[in-house]
């Protein structure tokens, strides 16, 4: 595959794709088709109490760096709390999910394969500004099927703050 352009790869702060995202903001710094799908990169921006449902990726595996804030991940039956600097790992097939503990966190998140990449823009919509998402009903229903479509199982409601 050809390298990308040299801009691609120098993405100054406040740059990147924006997807709102449930409660979390998700900038796609390096998108899967950069990478030829090998995989995406994303800062995500997520509110106090933020947290996905508890699920399990089959396709792909997926890891964080706590770049600020301080930030719970259960991991099958673990529980850890981590703060900047902390790296985590949940390779597919592992039931996880994360809830934010401090006003805001921010996480770099690497998708591998980048095709997870395609579940956020299905059920995500694209960012107004690069900024938290305005308050809002989420759809659980197109949640929900978006996880089948791209391979991830929904196991558990978020956990409790």
């Amino acid at each position: 595959m050809p390298r990308p352009p040299l801009d691609t790869l120098l993405l100054p702060p406040g740059h990147g794709e924006g997807l709102w995202h449930l409660d979390a903001l998700w900038t796609f710094k390096i998108p899967a088709a950069v990478t030829g799908g090998a995989f995406s990169l994303a800062e995500q921006l997520l509110p106090k109490g933020a947290a996905p449902p508890v699920h399990r990726h089959t396709r792909e595996d997926e890891a964080w760096i706590v770049l600020d804030g301080e930030v719970t991940f259960f991991l099958d039956d673990e529980q850890r709390t981590a703060g900047p600097g902390a790296y985590v790992f949940g390779p597919r097939g592992l039931a996880h999910t994360h809830r934010v503990e401090s006003e805001t966190a921010r996480l770099a998140t690497l998708l591998i394969p980048g095709t997870c990449e395609a579940f956020f823009h299905t059920t995500g919509r694209p960012a107004g500004s690069l900024t938290l998402p305005p308050p809002e009903q989420h759809d659980l229903d197109r949640l929900l099927e978006g996880m089948r479509e791209h391979g991830i199982e929904f196991l558990a409601p978020p956990p409790a703050p």
